[in-house]
């Protein structure tokens, strides 16, 4: 698996550092959005009974400027604008970076407002990642807590809170919706009327065309009561929204209790006074349960409660006969004692609306009462004496209790919910001994043990955190390390800030203590070395020693926090002894004008201070660390570390030419430990001048514990065409980098950047041995060519990884036809600097360009293209002309069938510019005459123009110019284009 692994990463491509960490956010961000935009569309699942959204219908997100019609088109949506803030009870939310708000440098930040913030935040994160579906409940449990003793507190963060709770309920498991409804009627009952900017994703909850299961209606009709309770029973638009799903609970009930119905009823009670508009809807069900032969008499005492509730509360008398009537066929058929109580209770209640329209029922109500042996009913009797008398007067209904009303008053005197203690509401006392138990390690015995006992640790600071929002994540961080160690550096200075002296100095001496076990973890020096950052961001510096800490970080790879802790240490004791290590530092995180300003800085401040080869080395100053081996060995005589050093400075600056006496002379010495030393870099050197018989003599050389030897093998068997050899060697070269990638990518990825480029490395040595394979198939190598373009689109720009790979497929891929890029990697030599690289690239192109149009010429090879026939020819007339000067070669060293390229000119302009860059070259002495003349013969205006870019940085712009002006002139000649009336 591990393989197939790093085969997939070699296919994908190494990844520059900094786009990777660029995609992996945008992913993260749009990834997010579109959970939360699926959310709080309503398009919960069918378990949570809300709106399903089909075809894109019923789309809605705030802040999402589209949405999706039924046709899946997208269309623009006007721009919903944010509720205005109440700036009596919200506070804007503080951004965040890293944990920390961007607004309080200079300043310290950890109060109780940031620790609530920062775990409101951290508990978001959770519920908008789908991948933590196990832990959406503790957390939205976490949040719920958290607000229900801060009340209006919650007010900035509601906006995210409402929608991550649908979110979590859409991605919930079936029969999961419950619980989120019932967090959600807490939340509605903490927040009350500051919920109200978010009720449309809530309303869209209930669904009269998905009832759920009846807990889940239950639970649903419990958000109406709170929601009612909340907003004072005022719906507004939404009450024609909810009383559909009411009425749909009692249509479809069809159980045998009917506890439905019963959970439904005093729901209506409290909407009683928005039902004005809606008689017809609800009054005739209500009416058609009034049945006591087909309906349990538990409902019908229920049903008469909740007729006499909306008859006390809205003008019935348009159905006034229908209910008067109704209840007299209740009262004939000799219902129990509280049925004809309830009934008789709603008739005085519409005696008391209806006022003189009410006598026209009397008798007949006199009648049933008498037949049914009704005596006397002391408010009736009353209420009619009232009546006739005038002096009856309307009262104002009592208002229905909601259920979550009882449940809210149980809850107060039963204690905080969810499990926790009643003191946990509020500011609490360190528990100092529970912490010291914590803060105690052991030696363990593996990274295991270690991570264990810090697990345990930050549990043991967020349970005994003085902050109630710290205290509320403790539980779910016990299962949830990625929380766990998100809080770990804020619960810290929250207890810290509280111990006293005594134990800040053991807890201190306790992480010095772990941090000093040489087989502790990263992870846990990286913890210390975060909170020691985040200490000292908040103007509460930890007591460690710089040094030490400049160690932690050294240990675990943390470049950016050693060169932090380095320059503070530069700072307070300017030792010289430390420049090595920044320079190397700011080297290794491309701070490449930090390390140069370092080294100038040293000079002009110290200038007796003697210079180290080794400083030029860390920045890549090749020439200047040759200079200094090359005096050292003239002073002191030759010596293993000066001629090591002189073949590492010349293999980097691809000095060939001076590089191979050195290694015949090591050679054909006897000093074992020096060939052994420099056998790699042979093996590198004879693979770039493509010399199989030197690299073969080098990999024989290489120690067998070698991490190359397999990669080097792989290579040799594939310019042998050994291709099962090669997969064999390119597998164990996999294997053997295998823990180096584990353990460096787990750090981070441009840790192991070196390790996925070598993963790349592997696979298009395998892409290189099916394309030698496939010499026929032409569609197979364009794909393959195709898909290594791609991938070196997407590289770091580092010279020595572009001639990696440019190496590495040239062996089936020349030079020449592969244009566009190598023109890419000499630009990027000549811009960092490395000019006689950029040089050597390009003697390759114009060699290969010459050996290709010989090769076409003379019918070896057949042309990739017309257009390259014709450039065959052109070239060979050129290289005739050219020769017949007696000054075309004065500057030698190039032979003369190098390049050549097709322009389709007359002879006379042949002529011409022979003539002309024959003059140039001629007066040129720089090291580029010689190029210079090879360059006339080539047929690749993009060439040209890199090579007079390359001759204008090495400061021959004079020739550089001159060239360019005749280039100019031939080019527009041969496509007919005027340079002085460009007009025409």
């Amino acid at each position: 698996m591990q393989l197939e692994v790093m085969r997939t990463i070699g296919a994908l491509g190494a990844i520059d550092p900094h786009r990777f960490k660029d995609a992996i956010s945008d992913t993260t961000d749009t990834a997010v959005t579109n959970a939360k935009a699926t959310s709080s569309t309503g398009g919960t699942n069918a378990n949570a009974g809300s709106i399903v959204n089909k075809g894109g219908e019923g789309t809605h997100r705030t802040g999402n400027p589209h949405v999706r019609k039924a046709d899946g088109k997208l269309k623009k949506k006007k721009k919903q604008q944010r509720p205005q803030q109440n700036v009596m009870t919200e506070k804007q939310m503080e951004p965040l970076v890293g944990g920390i708000p961007t607004d309080s440098y200079g300043t310290t930040f950890s109060n109780d407002g940031y620790y609530t913030q920062l775990s409101v935040n951290a508990l978001l994160r959770i519920l908008e990642n789908t991948n933590d579906t196990t832990f959406h409940r503790e957390a939205v449990e976490a949040l719920n807590h958290m607000f229900a003793p801060v009340q209006n507190a919650c007010a900035p963060f509601l906006d995210r809170v409402v929608p991550a709770i649908l979110l979590a309920m859409d991605v919930a498991p079936a029969g999961g919706s419950e619980f989120y409804i019932s967090a959600l009627v807490r939340l509605v009952s903490i927040a009350r009327q500051l919920v109200r900017p978010f009720l449309e994703p809530i309303f869209k909850l209930f669904s009269a065309e998905s009832l759920g299961s009846e807990r889940q209606q239950s639970t649903s009709i419990g958000l109406i009561e709170a929601l009612a309770e909340a907003l004072s029973g005022d719906f507004g638009p939404h009450i024609a929204t909810v009383l559909p799903f009411l009425m749909a609970i009692i249509d479809r009930d069809s159980s045998e209790l009917h506890q439905p119905t019963l959970r439904a009823l005093p729901a209506l009670q409290i909407l009683s006074p928005s039902l004005e508009g809606y008689l017809f809807l609800v009054m005739p069900r209500l009416i058609g349960l009034l049945d006591i032969a087909i309906t349990p008499i538990a409902v019908v005492e229920e049903t008469l409660r909740c007729i006499a509730s909306i008859v006390g509360a809205v003008n019935c008398g348009s159905f006034s006969s229908r209910i008067v009537l109704t209840l007299v066929r209740l009262l004939q058929c000799s219902p129990p004692l509280e049925l004809q109580t309830a009934a008789i209770d709603v008739l005085c209640t519409m005696m008391e609306q209806l006022q003189d329209e009410f006598v026209l029922f009397m008798p007949t109500i006199k009648l049933v009462m008498s037949k049914r042996g009704i005596d006397e009913h002391a408010r009736y009797e009353r209420y009619s004496r009232l009546l006739f008398m005038g002096r009856l007067v309307p009262k104002e209904p009592p208002r229905a209790q909601s259920r979550i009303q009882g449940d809210a008053a149980q809850a107060a005197a039963a204690g905080p919910a969810l499990g926790h203690s009643g003191d946990g509401l509020a500011k609490q006392e360190v528990g100092v001994m529970q912490l010291r138990r914590a803060w105690t390690s052991k030696p363990q015995k593996s990274k295991d043990g270690w991570m264990r006992w810090l697990h345990a640790f930050t549990y043991e600071l967020l349970e005994q955190s003085p902050s109630p929002a710290l205290r509320a994540c403790s539980s779910l961080a016990n299962k949830h390390s990625p929380l766990s160690k998100e809080l770990f550096n804020a619960a810290f200075v929250s207890c810290w800030t509280v111990l006293p002296g005594q134990y800040q100095q053991e807890i201190i001496a306790s992480l010095q203590n772990v941090a000093s076990n040489m087989d502790v973890p990263a992870d846990i020096l990286q913890t210390i070395l975060g909170l020691a950052g985040f200490m000292e961001r908040d103007e509460k510096q930890i007591p460690i020693d710089l040094k030490r800490l400049g160690d932690y970080a050294y240990r675990c790879h943390a470049l950016a926090k050693e060169l932090h802790y380095k320059e503070a240490e530069w700072t307070l004791e300017k030792n010289y002894d430390t420049i090595e290590k920044l320079i190397e530092l700011n080297q290794s995180l491309d701070l490449h004008d930090s390390a140069i300003g370092m080294l100038e800085y040293v000079r002009k401040e110290q200038p007796d201070v003697q210079e180290s080869v080794i400083w030029y080395q860390r920045l890549q100053q090749w020439d200047k660390a040759l200079e200094i081996f090359q005096r050292q060995e003239a002073e002191r005589g030759p010596s293993f570390q000066t001629t090591r050093g002189q073949i590492r400075c010349l293999f980097e600056m691809s000095d060939w030419e001076t590089l191979v006496p050195i290694f015949e002379r090591i050679w054909s010495g006897n000093d074992q430990k020096l060939q052994l030393a420099s056998a790699s870099i042979g093996m590198s050197m004879a693979w770039a001048m493509g010399d199989i018989d030197r690299m073969e003599f080098y990999l024989s050389a290489l120690p067998n514990k070698s991490r190359d030897k397999s990669f080097c093998k792989a290579l040799l068997a594939v310019y042998r065409n050994n291709f099962d050899d090669a997969a064999k060697f390119i597998n164990d070269a996999r294997e053997e980098m295998e823990s180096d990638l584990s353990s460096h990518i787990t750090e981070s990825y441009n840790r192991g950047y070196a390790q996925v480029f070598m993963c790349q490395m592997l696979t298009e040595l395998e892409e290189v041995v099916m394309y030698k394979m496939a010499p026929d198939d032409r569609e197979r190598q364009v794909a393959i060519i195709g898909a290594w373009r791609h991938r070196l689109s997407g590289i770091q720009q580092d010279v020595g990884m572009w001639q990696k790979l440019l190496r590495l497929r040239s062996m089936v891929l020349r030079p020449i036809l592969d244009l566009d890029t190598w023109i890419k990697y000499v630009n990027m030599s000549r811009k960092s600097g490395q000019m006689r690289i950029a040089r050597d690239a390009i003697l390759q192109l114009v060699d290969d360009e010459a050996l290709y149009m010989e090769e076409i010429h003379r019918g070896e090879v057949d042309a990739l293209t017309p257009k390259f026939a014709l450039q065959a020819q052109e070239y060979m007339q050129m290289k005739m002309q050219l020769a017949q000067q007696p000054q075309g070669f004065q500057g030698g060293g190039i032979p003369l069938g190098l390049n050549g390229r097709n322009t389709g000119q007359s002879s006379s302009s042949w002529e011409g510019r022979t003539r002309r860059f024959s003059i140039v070259s001629g007066s040129n002495t720089s090291v580029n005459a010689p190029l210079d003349v090879a360059i006339r013969l080539s047929q690749q205006p993009a060439l040209v123009y890199m090579y007079l870019k390359y001759k204008w940085a090495a400061n021959e712009k004079r020739e550089a110019y001159q060239m360019l002006e005749t280039f100019a002139s031939d080019y527009a000649s041969r496509i007919g284009f005027d340079l002085h009336n460009p007009d025409t």
